[in-house]
């Protein structure tokens, strides 16, 4: 309890301060401002109010002609607030362009993502086990996998970015095929463990078209995704068809789990292409991802097609296919602010602002 009181009571010292030191700046009684805020800023201000106390600063060291001190002080602001931005219609003209020699972009940023997906197949060439007398066919059946992957954005400009991704990603999907063995039916379930590798080109917009609300942060983005198969279990069940057996419908074959990397090439790439949706909250970022990754690898391998014991013991042959992907996941961003100074300030702007605001007057 007496944390808290001292704690507040710190709070709103620092904050009379503040408001001392702005009067005295107001009152043109520049020296004595550093010395005023000298003790807060080392251990009593608010991250606000450490930005608010070095804007003052700020101003104060460009009229005491002293730019190098002014310069610290602003990066300080940064600090506190890497989105801070000045204002030509509020702020003194002199900060604003000192403002425009100064950016906290991050060249970084780092971020995780979790969700679900769907694959589904692309059979390249259909093989089959055997013929009779009804045609054989074949029915793939999508199923939810789960996927978390982490990632790093190499900020090239404010609207687009590098990004690299590593992580985990559980594809499944069902098989059904029909009139196997005369009237049988044959069910196969694969479920893969896959580490995924995606390199992806990003462009973020400012706001959703002609929406003033830039809350929420639409996203493109196209890439390559590199992928490994660590695992690989198959599922097998036939089931009794024929009309004149005793026993319709019933299970006549069930395998246990088979290992199916021996059957699959395990290294695999796709063509992504998707959109995310991010929404600010504080200096930090949540998103929702849509992406629909096209595969472009054959995952069988072409000399096991009908050797070992899936086709020896449950009549099983794989199809030569690609498999696509379609993954919703949310995630956090966590932007790696860096307050520096540009090499080339950006003034210009700044004339362009002060007219329009004559303008507007």
């Amino acid at each position: 309890m007496w944390s808290t009181i001292l704690s507040w009571s710190q709070e709103v010292t620092c904050e009379q301060v503040l408001n001392q030191a702005t009067e005295e700046f107001n009152s043109g009684r520049f020296y004595g401002v550093p010395g005023m805020l000298a003790n807060c800023i080392r251990d009593g201000f608010t991250r606000e109010q450490r930005q608010r106390a070095y804007l003052l600063l700020t101003q104060v060291y460009l009229l005491l002609d002293d730019p190098l001190a002014a310069e610290n002080s602003y990066l300080q602001v940064l600090d506190a607030n890497p989105e801070f931005a000045t204002d030509p219609a509020v702020d003194p003209i002199d900060v604003v362009y000192l403002s425009k020699k100064f950016t906290a972009s991050p060249i970084f940023s780092v971020y995780g993502r979790m969700g679900t997906n769907v694959s589904i197949n692309r059979v390249i060439h259909e093989i089959l086990p055997s013929s009779g007398p009804v045609p054989i066919s074949t029915q793939y059946t999508i199923k939810p996998g789960i996927q978390v992957l982490g990632g790093i954005d190499w900020n090239y400009s404010e609207h687009l970015a590098l990004s690299a991704e590593i992580g985990w990603t559980l594809t499944d999907f069902k098989r059904e095929r029909f009139n196997v063995f005369e009237r049988d039916q044959q069910i196969f379930f694969e479920r893969a463990n896959w580490v995924q590798l995606p390199v992806m080109i990003k462009y973020s917009f400012d706001r959703f078209y002609k929406s003033q609300v830039r809350k929420f942060l639409p996203q493109a983005f196209a890439g390559v995704s590199f992928s490994y198969m660590f695992s690989s279990k198959g599922e097998l069940e036939i089931f009794n068809n024929n009309q004149g057996d005793n026993g319709l419908n019933t299970i006549i074959a069930s395998s246990p789990k088979i290992d199916f990397l021996p059957y699959r090439n395990r290294l695999a790439a796709s063509f992504i292409v998707g959109g995310a949706v991010k929404y600010k909250w504080k200096l930090d970022y949540l998103f929702a991802d849509l992406r629909y990754a096209f595969g472009l690898t054959n995952l069988v391998t072409n000399t096991t097609t009908f050797a070992g014991r899936p086709m020896q013991e449950f009549g099983h042959v794989d199809d030569y296919f690609r498999l696509d992907n379609l993954s919703v996941s949310i995630g956090f961003i966590k932007p790696l602010y860096k307050p520096r100074k540009l090499k080339k300030a950006k003034t210009k702007t700044v004339l362009k602002s002060v007219k329009k605001i004559d303008n507007e007057e």
